[in-house]
């Protein structure tokens, strides 16, 4: 007999002009464009994807910033991450704790979710016309 798949969870992170949307659960927060933020859309968009460190800076779309050296694109986008980090536990606690059981920095960085606990993420730019 097989186990009922459960449903994926829904969850945005959308970049809207100068501020991310996050939704997670029942909570919502904005936060203020960063580096951090891009490096963990990119991740989100690829649950269970090792990305290298080097290549999420142009990823992230901040080619004109892109580290050749591998050990400091690892430090400073590890640095941004956890500084988006801190900033999620004051505003989005639900989130935090999620991310800091699924999410791993170093040379490559991934979103590790829990594969009997899908969640589908939104990841965009909002566009207003």
């Amino acid at each position: 007999m097989r186990a009922e798949r459960t449903p994926a969870t829904q969850a945005i992170c959308r970049l809207e002009g100068d501020f991310w949307t996050i939704a997670f659960g029942a909570e919502l927060c904005r936060l203020r464009d960063g580096a951090g933020l891009r490096y963990l859309a990119v991740l989100l968009g690829r649950p269970g994807v090792k990305v290298l460190a080097a290549d999420l800076v142009l990823l992230a779309g901040r080619a004109d910033r892109a580290l050749t050296d591998r050990e400091r694109a690892r430090v400073r986008i590890t640095h941004a991450i956890r500084r988006t980090m801190r900033q999620l536990a004051t505003h989005h606690a639900a989130l935090s704790e999620h991310l800091r059981a699924t999410l791993s920095t170093g040379t490559y960085c991934a979103y590790l979710p829990d594969p009997r606990r899908p969640i589908e993420w939104e990841i965009g730019t909002y566009i207003e016309w």
